[in-house]
């Protein structure tokens, strides 16, 4: 049987993504405008990444199933994120929010993505409510 690849990048768990970051190929700004991205999905997700991405100067086609792009399921607060906010005597850390999450998806999901999404929740949930 031939195991799957999810492209996670090596190394210790807290620091897969932060590494990984550090060694990634940039595109010059000059050329940005040369690439055609497509972004599936208009919810919290695909919104924000469209709309990070036309900031840059990327030419971005965004595709929906609904109607409106609108009518997607986090808009439509149908879906959620939660974030290690970390509140006065609230007990929250990115720790607790990936052990939590984990948990929750019966330990079905890549831990080093379920940990990256725990270390940038605060910065989501931010962005959302601006």
């Amino acid at each position: 049987m031939q195991q799957l690849n999810g492209k996670v990048p090596g190394g210790p768990l807290a620091e897969k993504w932060d590494r990984h970051q550090l060694e990634m190929k940039l595109i010059n700004p000059a050329n940005r405008r040369g690439f055609n991205i497509i972004v599936v999905g208009t919810g919290l997700a695909g919104a924000s990444a469209s709309a990070t991405l036309a900031e840059l100067g990327y030419n971005v086609k965004i595709f929906c199933i609904q109607d409106s792009p609108r009518r997607a399921h986090s808009i439509a607060a149908q879906g959620g994120i939660n974030a290690a906010k970390n509140y006065a005597n609230d007990g929250d850390s990115i720790w607790r929010l990936f052990v939590d999450t984990i948990k929750g998806g019966d330990f079905r999901a890549r831990e080093a993505n379920v940990y990256r999404l725990a270390q940038v929740s605060n910065n989501i949930i931010d962005q959302c409510v601006a």
